[in-house]
């Protein structure tokens, strides 16, 4: 198996020296990671029905710890919810990053870094073994910027990554601006028109639908 949208997200969403997390919203955006690959997988699929509604139609291990996990959740959940209800269920989920990252450190990819301050523990992921990063930066700027045909994969993180602000943060920001119509398009999926493909882009909106929400009612408490 190659590396999964949630492997390359967290990879992402990682400085590489300090391993702390950076971008917006990335618990949501790892959910919608978590969701493209199980419909990419053929583990989610629309009803037929009510086609805003994902059955869960495959439980059989997927050979990626974290996406079991996940599926798991979701089972708990229930088949038949909507995109939306199942990120909100992952997103809510306190062990998500920390279960995706550890698979990682598993790999020799990144390492656990424990903190704590008073009654406070957190833990950071420095990178450990930079190649599989570097693999992934080199392969999407090919696509956003030298014209290679994007996969299923490629689009779903590249939206991922630009509505989360990780574009930015791990990618030429000159180079970025001169190819913003092309990654608009890879971000909707349309050069790589697949239903799958589609759905997964739905799964990554319902993403960030549900991360505004958040920050909605996070902003109206503030005030």
């Amino acid at each position: 198996m190659g590396m999964t949208i949630a492997e390359g997200m967290v990879l992402l969403s990682l400085k590489n020296e300090t391993g702390q997390k950076q971008g917006q919203f990335v618990e949501y955006a790892l959910a919608g990671s978590a969701m493209a690959d199980l419909i990419l997988m053929g583990r989610l699929a629309p009803d037929a029905v009510k086609p805003k509604r994902l059955n869960i139609i495959d439980t059989s291990t997927t050979g990626d710890a974290f996406l079991d996990f996940c599926i798991s959740a979701l089972l708990k959940t229930g088949s038949g919810k909507s995109a939306k209800t199942y990120v909100n269920k992952l997103a809510g989920k306190s062990r998500l990053f920390r279960e995706q990252a550890m698979a990682l450190v598993s790999r020799g990819v990144l390492r656990a870094d424990p903190k704590s301050f008073l009654v406070f523990n957190w833990t950071h992921y420095p990178e450990v073994d930079p190649s599989a990063e570097s693999a992934l930066v080199n392969h999407l700027s090919a696509v956003m910027f030298d014209g290679t045909q994007p996969e299923a994969r490629d689009c779903v993180i590249i939206a991922l990554a630009d509505q989360t602000g990780l574009l930015r943060k791990n990618f030429d920001k000159a180079s970025l601006k001169a190819n913003r119509k092309r990654i608009k398009e890879i971000a909707k999926g349309g050069m790589e028109p697949t239903r799958a493909t589609i759905e997964a882009i739905e799964a990554v909106q319902a993403a960030l639908i549900a991360a505004s929400a958040v920050a909605t009612v996070g902003a109206t408490a503030g005030g």
